[in-house]
């Protein structure tokens, strides 16, 4: 994308991008990523819930847990991911998904978008299901967003996982295995984008008042041999347009090859993975030609209180 100029390399210097103009070209790319092509939003709405599994009191072993996934294979599930032997994620015939996320003991529910009035009610569906096979499996539910263990609980199911492994070393990551959360991804339209944001931003202390890993993701950030700024976690909480929240995402570097790099550097980057590697409270996702915003602090408690948690998340953005 960014081009050498000839006449400097044949005089034996190297044309560098004014970082200006590339800043203000990454933030184009960026606005293009979330406007083009969206349809008229249909309200739906996605839930991610992420669920550790014990064997009395010790974590699932990755036997355990494949184990799991394997009975629901026998009942109909498909397989959607494998590494090797090691199968990483699976779905029912709806579009549910069961997936690993990062611990050999943490199985993650990710629904299929759903209405705003069924999609927890999904959620719970497709726990029971999964509580009925770890059961099998000689396994039960943790219902709380950390679980205590000096084990190193980490399992890389994909090449995605592997990258953040090489690039963070796995002293900083192992803690996050540790950690389970609830996640909404909420449709809206173009319009609604920065004022939802900016609603859920201000109510950012309601939100960190029952996030016990608020304080795991800082010390990974701390901690990882990337160098990441300050603020990949978290991030800023107040917009003023797309254009300053594409601006904001623009000071950060990319991922690419186990390491760090800047904008000229990465070229024709993956901004859908990009986006992934920039871990704000709340963040932009699009979805095919859906334009969503996903909530991340939300602690795993009991499968009662995924209605509650929902509805809180919809309230704050008036919705």
């Amino acid at each position: 994308m960014y081009q050498t100029n000839p006449l400097s390399c044949e005089r034996g210097f190297w044309y560098q991008p004014d970082p200006s103009s590339l800043k203000e070209d990454i933030v184009k790319r960026l606005l293009e990523y979330f406007q083009s092509g969206l349809n008229q939003p249909a309200r739906t709405v996605g839930a991610e819930v992420e669920t550790s599994f014990r064997c009395g009191e010790e974590p699932a072993s990755l036997a355990q847990s494949q184990e799991t996934l394997h009975v629901l294979l026998r009942k109909g599930w498909t397989t959607v991911q494998q590494k090797g032997a090691l199968i990483t994620e699976i779905a029912d015939k709806d579009g549910n998904r069961l997936l690993y996320e990062l611990g050999r003991q943490n199985i993650e529910v990710a629904t299929r978008p759903a209405t705003r009035a069924s999609v927890a009610g999904i959620a719970q569906d497709t726990l029971c299901q999964l509580y009925e096979a770890a059961q099998s499996a000689g396994l039960t539910p943790h219902f709380a967003p950390i679980l205590e263990t000096a084990e190193d609980l980490l399992v890389i199911p994909d090449e995605r996982d592997a990258r953040w492994l090489a690039l963070d070393g796995r002293a900083a990551l192992a803690p996050l295995a540790t950690i389970s959360a609830v996640q909404y991804t909420v449709e809206i339209s173009l319009g609604q984008a920065i004022p939802c944001l900016n609603l859920l931003g201000r109510a950012i202390d309601s939100f960190l008042a029952d996030y016990p890993q608020d304080s795991v993701w800082k010390e990974y950030i701390r901690a990882s041999l990337a160098g990441y700024d300050s603020l990949r976690y978290g991030g800023p909480l107040q917009f003023d347009s797309l254009r300053n929240y594409c601006g904001q995402l623009s000071r950060h570097k990319v991922v690419q090859n186990g390491r760090l790099v800047s904008y000229a550097e990465a070229g024709e980057f993956d901004i859908r993975l990009f986006l992934r590697s920039v871990w704000w409270y709340f963040r932009l996702k699009r979805y095919g030609n859906r334009l969503c915003i996903e909530v991340r602090p939300l602690p795993r408690r009991e499968d009662a209180k995924l209605e509650g948690q929902l509805r809180k998340v919809l309230d704050t953005m008036n919705l």
